[in-house]
């Protein structure tokens, strides 16, 4: 096990302001932190919820507890390695470190394995940035059934927005009981940029109340 700091501290608060990170994020934050750092570790969601019962007498529902884990993967608190359902992960908490912001880089050696052997300490950081991103695109696929592969990179590379536009679209036109090959379906959708089509960009306004606004800004 990797000798890092567990403790919850002052520098942890000013990052979930500054991140926005809310309260209940927060929580989930610091139970993992208890799990382990910088290895590879397995909680199970709904041991959380248990604990969460115990201090405020009602857990989260799924729907927002998965909303708080995701808000957590996209600020790269965590790293995803494998989901094996809604509520189970292999995943590595990061140290509190390894989110500031990276100057003349002392890692101390790197103390995780996870970080890529490469010298410069920038195109490390960058490596871990686009795969955390990746992995945060085949999450929210995974969630609502459509599943790619992390070599998948045409699709995976895209901005998260393109991903939810086509996901939105996937699921107007009634999805699951339409669409034979969802993975082909979604590739073709980004490919294609189906959202830019008038008839696609209404049905999105119309979805979020029809203000006109440029795609990105409803996602």
């Amino acid at each position: 096990m990797t000798m890092t700091n567990t403790t919850w501290t002052k520098a942890h608060d000013e990052f979930c302001l500054e991140n926005k990170i809310p309260p209940a994020a927060k929580l989930l934050w610091q139970w993992l932190i208890r799990q382990g750092i910088n290895e590879e570790v397995e909680p199970d969601l709904s041991e959380f919820n248990t604990w969460v019962e115990k201090s405020r007498g009602k857990g989260f529902s799924h729907n927002y507890l998965k909303q708080m884990f995701q808000i957590l993967v996209e600020n790269r608190v965590i790293q995803t390695i494998k989901k094996y359902s809604w509520k189970i992960f292999k995943l590595i908490v990061r140290p509190l470190e390894w989110l500031k912001p990276r100057r003349k880089q002392k890692l101390q050696n790197s103390n995780s394995t996870y970080n890529s052997p490469t010298s410069n300490p920038t195109n490390s950081v960058d490596l871990d940035i686009q795969q955390q991103h990746i992995l945060s695109n085949q999450q929210i696929l995974s969630e609502h059934g459509v599943h790619f592969d992390t070599e998948e990179k045409e699709v995976l590379n895209r901005p998260q927005f393109e991903i939810k536009a086509a996901l939105l679209l996937f699921k107007l036109r009634g999805a699951a009981e339409k669409i034979n090959n969802p993975e082909g379906w979604i590739r073709h959708c980004l490919r294609r940029r189906y959202w830019e089509q008038p008839t696609n960009y209404a049905a999105i306004c119309q979805h979020f109340g029809g203000a006109v606004k440029n795609i990105e800004d409803y996602f």
